[in-house]
C-alpha cells in the first residue's frame, strides 16, 4: 500500500515539507515513530542506509597464526613442550 506521506518525498529521498508531523486519520503522528511502528521504510531512513553497506568477515580470520616466531614442534602427545 502506498502511504500518502511519502509523496513529500522528491526524486533523491529528501523530505520536502517543513516537518515532520503526518497527519492519519485525523491524529498527528511524528512520521518517523510512525513509519517504524508500522514497517514502513522511508527513502531517507538512516536504518536502510545501513542495510545496503555489508561488511565483509573472513570466516578463517580467527585460525590465522598469532604469533610471528616460526614453526613450533609438537611431540605427538598433545603438549607442545617437546
Amino acid at each position: 500500500m502506498k502511504h500518502k506521506f511519502l509523496r513529500n518525498f522528491d526524486a533523491e529521498g529528501n523530505w520536502t515539507k517543513p516537518s515532520r508531523i503526518i497527519r492519519v486519520d485525523g491524529v498527528e503522528h511524528d512520521m518517523d515513530e510512525y513509519a517504524k511502528e508500522h514497517g514502513i521504510e522511508l527513502p531517507d531512513s538512516k536504518s536502510k542506509k545501513h542495510k545496503d553497506i555489508k561488511k565483509e568477515v573472513n570466516t578463517h580470520a580467527d585460525m590465522e597464526r598469532k604469533d610471528h616466531s616460526g614453526d613450533h614442534t609438537v611431540d605427538g602427545d598433545g603438549d607442545s613442550e617437546g
